[in-house]
């Protein structure tokens, strides 16, 4: 049997992003890491890593890390990643966003990186796949990436310039939360949660609440990853605004009518009303949606979320959750479930949850 297109490893990372993505290429193994979590989760982190198998120069090879925006909950473990000599880890590409700096090429450029991240004495590569410049699609459209040796294929989808704009206005701000530890002003906390089973989803989705606007979420690096045939969406926190031109451009290059139809799609800012819109589900649906929080803090995700996915996802979606909890369990009830027709997978363990995506299946 071929091995599977795409491996999705959707660690425990708290209540932020922590994502281990594994692809065939020829007789070796391709590896995308999309952030860290929290620091507090680095130690997980580390020990997943450490798992990872040694190349024939004892190194452990990522092709590619990327550091979505400088929410805490995304990047708050980038700098011990990037500092841990044990590891032995070597990078292809680093993509990560920060305002326009002097054209220096080289080690500079990975030392600058390593120090804005927190990390010492580190030379990385630093958005090689854009020759050293932002990570950045045109205003309400997409890049396609090229696709060296067979590897996987990137479409970037956000952010824009306008995005990168307002998120530099602000930079110094931004930093200094990052340096407190913070993702962003929490959330009021949920009113008390009845039985969802009671709960009326067409209603729940079709609720007006306003979109985000946060400026580092508006940054975020968000992409479509497709590999033999397989395809899953990593919206990081990226904005519903940005996300639906880029696209329905896509859909429009590729001459494909309605919502263009994905294996997977990681739901934006861990499943947020002001995130999952039901325009967003009218552009792109999947037959798997992906919610990385624990519901600590900002206590995502939403009802509201969750029951646009339900409502306007597509056909009979599967939920899946890297935390078993009362917040996740509670999608699982079987009368909502055969109401609606949808499926909710929660972990087995500790260690969050692997999807495992194929030409045209899905091995759970």
């Amino acid at each position: 049997m071929a091995p599977p297109a795409i491996t999705v490893e959707v660690l425990p990372a708290g209540y932020g992003d922590c994502l281990l993505v594994s692809c065939p290429v020829g007789e070796r193994t391709w590896r995308l890491l999309v952030d860290t979590g929290p620091d507090e989760c680095w130690p997980m982190l580390r020990t997943r890593l450490a798992a990872l198998p040694k190349d024939d120069q004892g190194k452990r090879h990522i092709d590619l890390a990327v550091i979505s925006h400088i929410d805490h909950d995304h990047i708050g473990g980038a700098g011990l990643l990037f500092s841990d000599r044990s590891l032995g880890l070597t990078f292809g590409d680093v993509w990560f966003n920060s305002p326009p700096r002097s054209k220096v090429r080289g080690v500079a450029e990975g030392h600058a990186l390593a120090t804005l991240l927190g990390a010492a004495d580190t030379d990385l590569p630093w958005n090689a796949a854009f020759q050293g410049g932002l990570v950045v699609a045109p205003e309400g459209s997409f890049v396609g990436l090229p696709q060296p040796d067979g590897t996987p294929r990137i479409t970037l989808l956000s952010p824009g310039p306008t995005q990168l704009a307002t998120l530099f206005k602000v930079w110094d701000r931004e930093l200094e939360r990052l340096r407190k530890r913070e993702s962003e002003k929490p959330e009021p906390g949920p009113a008390a949660t009845r039985g969802v089973s009671v709960l009326d989803l067409k209603l729940l989705a079709d609720k007006v609440t306003a979109v985000d606007r946060a400026p580092a979420n508006g940054s975020s690096i968000a992409f479509l990853l497709e590999h033999h045939g397989a395809s899953v969406l990593l919206a990081a926190d990226a904005f519903p605004t940005v996300l639906e031109p880029s696209l329905k451009a896509l859909a429009r290059r590729r001459n494909l009518p309605g919502a263009l139809k994905l294996d997977a799609f990681k739901l934006s800012h861990h499943g947020s009303r002001a995130n999952v819109t039901s325009s967003l589900l009218e552009v792109v649906q999947a037959d798997h949606y992906i919610i990385s929080s624990n519901g600590a803090i900002f206590h995502h995700p939403d009802d509201e979320a969750i029951s646009r996915v339900i409502v306007y996802g597509g056909h009979h979606p599967r939920l899946w959750f890297n935390f078993d909890n009362d917040r996740s369990r509670r999608w699982g009830d079987l009368a909502l479930r055969n109401l609606y027709g949808y499926d909710v997978t929660l972990p087995v363990d500790e260690h969050g949850l692997t999807l495992v995506l194929g030409v045209g299946r899905i091995v759970m």
